[in-house]
């Protein structure tokens, strides 16, 4: 590890580091990344990885659960904005594999042994999940407790409804993409403020707003676009083997109206793993569920973990 700071954020601490190379951030609520939590929540987030996008959800859940369990968020590799003015000898973007090996890293140097782990997967963090069950299935001293999927994204990403939609861009136009990031970047201040706010609506959390200034960088950008047709490209199959086999630890949770993950893909891990708990949103809670809705998932997660 080369480099490491925390900085307090009331109930939240945020920790940068670079891990093996890899520019990562964690945001901690509860005991951080210097103590050794015994029952801890880890949020493994979406494409974008930025953690601040989890904080609203995070001290939500930390609040339900009485202050018992911790609740960490770890960024995706170079989706945050601590990289190295230089950054030599490292490569620029990193491919799906790339960030599931990032979190094995994670797991292994950061998480002590001991702690009872609960993993939450938000779209292609629950994709990562499933490898990390695989991972650390016998592990000598980390033992993953339980794992929630949320609006998972494990199976024909590209014959999505987004993934049709996103394709053409993701292999054609990404250069393009990172021009519009460089001249947002140099706006000023109050301009960004206004055209976020003016995208987003009103009623999105203030968290949402500053962890999306994170992602006006360019590099940043270039990873997330960069994994995103990655996670086309590779994300094919359903494991049903790997579903199967850990169903007993696994809830998963589809959005009834989710253009990643339709629900035609929630019936058919139904029909192919009937053991399996897979939940269907009744309450229109929409994929990209940071943005309005983290009170309402925070809710669920504290009502399966104590059922």
């Amino acid at each position: 590890m080369a480099r490491k700071a925390a900085v307090a954020c009331g109930a939240v601490t945020k920790h940068s580091l670079v891990m093996r190379g890899w520019p990562t951030e964690v945001l901690c609520v509860g005991q951080g990344l210097q103590e050794a939590p015994q029952h801890l929540v880890l949020f493994i987030p979406g494409n974008p990885g930025v953690a601040s996008y989890y904080r609203r959800t995070m001290e939500h859940l930390y609040n339900l659960l009485g202050g018992s369990h911790s609740v960490w968020t770890v960024s995706h590799a170079a989706h945050c904005v601590n990289l190295p003015s230089l950054w030599p000898g490292y490569q620029h973007v990193y491919s799906l594999e790339d960030q599931i090996q990032h979190k094995i890293t994670f797991l292994e140097t950061h998480i002590p042994a001991g702690t009872k782990l609960t993993l939450v997967g938000h779209s292609i963090g629950c994709k990562i999940i499933l490898r990390l069950l695989e991972h650390f299935e016998n592990h000598p001293s980390l033992s993953i407790s339980e794992s929630y999927l949320l609006f998972p994204t494990i199976e024909r990403m590209r014959d999505s409804p987004n993934g049709v939609k996103m394709w053409p861009v993701l292999n054609y136009l990404r250069w393009f993409v990172v021009m519009l990031t460089c001249i947002v970047y140099i706006l000023p201040g109050k301009v960004v403020d206004t055209l976020l706010r003016l995208y987003f609506g009103s009623s999105a959390y203030e968290c949402c707003i500053d962890a999306t200034k994170e992602l006006l960088n360019a590099r940043v950008v270039q990873n997330m676009l960069w994994m995103a047709k990655d996670e086309l490209d590779k994300v094919v199959d359903l494991d049903v083997d790997v579903v199967r086999r850990y169903r007993d630890k696994l809830v998963l949770y589809y959005g009834a109206s989710d253009a990643w993950c339709p629900v035609q893909y929630w019936e058919g891990v139904r029909e192919r793993v009937p053991e399996v708990e897979a939940v269907l949103c009744e309450d229109g809670t929409q994929h990209a569920f940071v943005l309005r809705h983290a009170e309402p998932v925070a809710e669920k997660l504290a009502h399966w973990m104590g059922s």
